[in-house]
């Protein structure tokens, strides 16, 4: 028989379960796949980064990560998307230096703002900036470069952030050449190799190919350390500018308001990834350094804050006005 002080300590030891429940909840996320909008189309550089990543991500978060392709707009279209998703760590952004770096300085569309509207998860990698020349140049080191360095050199600029990469060079290495800006590295390959201009400045994955081939010759990447996949070329610090770095960078981001121990879960997966030699391989096969900062939310966040800072005072510099 049931009595008084034993149905009161059934609905006492139910109600504790009851109260227990959204906690227990919280704690398992992620409960179902994660989507990763990534703003540009399938098949290119940041599309195939993003999905070697994504594609060992749930061997350290639990459940799958799946790739949703939003291009438009230079990467602000899907941008935009992910600004606007629900903030609850399910959707996620694969944002990179040109759509949270530039584009809010670069176009009226981008209406966004980078360090309020987003909070860091992880930094993907981070790749220097090389200059190179023909391989049949007179032009064979740095020396050669800097003394050929007036405007009537061009160099041609593998987009946007190449752009303003090149301008950071010129001024701190006190150089002058004429600017040819690409919207982006084919078309500028293209003219380099036919000699229609005389030095080029890009990601190392668009030019790795032809100084393979001996088609071009690197000069220098824009980083205070070395590049592995170009180890004999020297890096500006080791030329004399102190403490130059000027990489473009993959990040993973999450729509501002996501709770903090869902960032630090996603964080970490995404870090413990990275960190996998396997996914390094594939990342440096394709060109792509991986990162090895092991960054955790607060550090990409305020790293992605710094990188807006720097690239948006350049913008401003350069006189450049939104279009």
């Amino acid at each position: 028989m049931l009595t008084k002080r034993t149905l009161l300590s059934i609905a006492a030891g139910a109600l504790a379960l009851t109260v227990a429940a959204p906690v227990i909840a919280q704690d398992a996320f992620p409960e179902k796949p994660v989507r990763l909008i990534v703003p540009y189309s399938p098949g290119g550089g940041t599309d195939t980064t993003a999905r070697i990543v994504a594609d060992n991500m749930k061997e350290y978060l639990g459940q799958p990560v799946v790739v949703e392709n939003r291009p438009g707009a230079s990467g602000t279209v899907g941008t935009l998307l992910a600004k606007q998703a629900e903030a609850d760590g399910y959707t996620i952004l694969f944002g990179i230096q040109a759509t949270l770096a530039l584009n809010p300085s670069l176009f009226k569309s981008a209406t966004y703002d980078s360090k309020e509207d987003f909070s860091g998860i992880a930094v993907i990698s981070e790749s220097p900036y090389v200059v190179t020349v023909p391989g049949d140049s007179e032009i064979s080191d740095y020396e050669g470069f800097a003394a050929a360095a007036t405007e009537n050199l061009t160099m041609a600029n593998g987009g946007s952030a190449a752009l303003l990469a090149a301008r950071l060079l010129a001024r701190q290495a006190d150089l002058s050449f004429t600017n040819i800006p690409y919207s982006g590295s084919g078309d500028a390959i293209s003219d380099i190799l036919a000699g229609r201009v005389n030095a080029m400045i890009s990601s190392p994955v668009s030019v790795l190919p032809h100084v393979e081939s001996g088609a071009l010759k690197p000069i220098l990447v824009t980083s205070t350390d070395r590049y592995a996949a170009l180890p004999d070329t020297p890096t500006a610090d080791e030329l004399g500018f102190d403490g130059f770095n000027v990489v473009g960078w993959y990040s993973v981001v999450a729509p501002a308001g996501v709770p903090q121990e869902r960032l630090d879960v996603l964080s970490d997966a995404f870090n413990k990834t990275i960190a996998n030699p396997d996914v390094q391989a594939k990342l440096e096969s394709i060109g792509v350094t991986p990162s090895r900062r092991g960054l955790d939310s607060a550090a990409t966040t305020e790293f992605i804050a710094s990188e807006v800072d720097l690239w948006g005072q350049e913008i401003k510099d350069a006189g450049i006005e939104p279009k």
